[in-house]
């Protein structure tokens, strides 16, 4: 009989031993791995190196303008109501009319929620009675001082099956210390999200950057260290040596050493150099003196290139490939292929955002078609063709800003070509880039109007220039071959 040892069949992360960290024993809830207290201490960290460290501030800023960008997309083939409601979120954009502060405008409004989305874990925008919006800061909505029964340690107010009924909006205590409640706020009331990596065990979102912060520090310090390195060997930069005076014994040293002894303390007469940034200098040195420079090769090249893979790392935690860092290290073709790969990563983000969107845009038309209907006759427009709120509300579309052109050329005529065999379509096509192809439309044929009462040639399709009062038959074409007659 063969007997089968009790490690034979197994998984290994999970055998104890002393070669690595021992395996965690308890899944615990989210909210006790981070505490209020503890989650206090992530953000404050968080937002210090958004202060502090160029590189975290650089991460954002990129993330930013790949996810939190969007336009309005309103076509529903009836021209009035669509200029109507364009009109009024061309309106609605300003920051004076949806910023409760007037400081920010839709677009700077939804980008900032965003950052502190993905720097704090969470955020909240509060919807006002006068259709304006006002921020809430992660650390806002918590369970304050005096906060009333029942809201949990998350900051909110839950029913039974764990759905949030409230938020308790609270007011920053003094010098960053507990935070005082303030009020609630009703659930409708309020645009709420952030970033969960748990399925159901987890009520506040939490910064990606977390698993970044203690590499990045690390970084920013060793970058420190060899700045200060390299700052000391530019203040001792020169050295003049001589050799040793045989009849004193003494050894060989630096000019104006001083050597002390029990009776006394003789001064070595070394020659002294001042030296002159500012002008050309010349050492008189006596006999046996010779300069030596003081150089190091501060920051190495096993220095640079370790950063490179931390900077990596860091990248990681928001999926930023390493080429938007330095493209000179990397070929044309694996740019292309890491932005493809970072588009991918970028969908759900932006799909989390235009969700967000798509609230906003349903609480605007909600109130103008209730409270300002007498102000804009959206509802009276919108019967005429037999449609309610909700079938205006979905004609609304959120189109993310798309990915920059990298090759524009080549990657037109990748398009063309896909559309050309049917693997693509132009709509689509427009959208990666973050236009829309029946605005380009629009704005194609008025320019082709223009020029045509102007007299202007253009170049349309890749045709010769003709000018655009020419009909398209009866009249030659400049480049056309003249007509062959008998005497030719």
């Amino acid at each position: 009989m063969i007997k089968i040892g009790p490690f034979q069949f197994g998984y290994n992360a999970v055998e104890n031993n002393a070669r690595r960290q021992a395996p965690k024993p308890r899944i615990y809830h989210e909210g006790e791995v981070l505490p209020p207290t503890k989650r206090t201490k992530l953000l404050a960290t968080t937002q210090d190196q958004m202060r502090n460290h160029a590189l975290v501030a650089w991460m954002v800023r990129k993330h930013l303008d790949y996810v939190s960008k969007f336009h309005i997309s309103f076509r529903t083939g009836k021209p009035d109501l669509d200029k109507l409601v364009n009109r009024i979120f061309k309106w609605h954009g300003a920051p004076r009319n949806l910023d409760y502060l007037g400081r920010f405008g839709r677009d700077e409004m939804f980008r900032l929620f965003e950052l502190e989305k993905v720097v704090s874990g969470d955020a909240g925008l509060l919807k006002l009675d006068d259709i304006k919006l006002q921020a809430l800061e992660s650390d806002l909505i918590a369970k304050g001082v005096d906060a009333p029964k029942g809201v949990d340690d998350s900051g909110f107010l839950l029913d039974e099956g764990g759905r949030i009924i409230k938020y308790c909006v609270c007011k920053r205590g003094t010098n960053g210390s507990k935070p005082v409640f303030s009020h609630m706020e009703d659930r409708d009331a309020v645009i709420f999200d952030g970033y969960w990596g748990r399925f159901g065990s987890q009520f506040r979102g939490v910064s990606p950057l977390t698993s970044a912060l203690n590499t990045i520090q690390d970084i920013s310090e060793a970058f420190e260290f060899n700045l200060i390195k390299a700052k000391m060997h530019a203040l001792f930069g020169v050295a003049i040596l001589r050799e040793a005076d045989p009849d004193s014994g003494a050894m060989g040293g630096a000019a104006g050493a001083t050597a002390e002894t029990e009776d006394a303390t003789a001064t070595d007469t070394g020659t002294h150099q001042d030296l002159n940034p500012r002008a050309i200098n010349m050492l008189d040195m006596a006999p046996g003196e010779k300069v030596a420079m003081l150089e190091s090769a501060t920051p190495s090249a096993e220095f640079v290139e370790g950063s490179y893979l931390f900077i990596q790392t860091a990248l990681l935690s928001i999926d930023i490939p390493i080429t938007s860092f330095d493209s000179r290290r990397s070929s044309f073709s694996a740019r292309i292929a890491d932005l493809n790969e970072y588009e991918v990563s970028c969908d759900a983000k932006r799909t989390k955002n235009r969700y967000v969107r798509q609230d906003y845009s349903d609480w605007v038309l909600s109130q103008i078609w209730g409270k300002q209907e007498n102000v804009w006759h959206l509802r009276a427009l919108a019967s005429r063709y037999h449609m309610m709120l909700r079938d205006v509300q979905e004609a609304v579309e959120w189109v993310a800003s798309g990915s920059p052109w990298m090759d524009k050329y080549k990657q037109v005529q990748g398009d063309q070509l896909s559309i050309d065999i049917g693997l693509d379509n132009a709509i689509d096509a427009a959208r990666r880039r973050g236009t829309d192809v029946f605005a380009n439309i629009d704005k194609q044929a008025q320019v082709i109007a223009y020029a045509k009462r102007k007299g202007v040639p253009l170049v349309i399709g890749g045709s010769a220039s003709v000018p655009a009062s020419s009909e398209t038959s009866g009249t030659p074409k400049p480049d056309d071959p003249k007509p062959e007659t008998e005497d030719e």
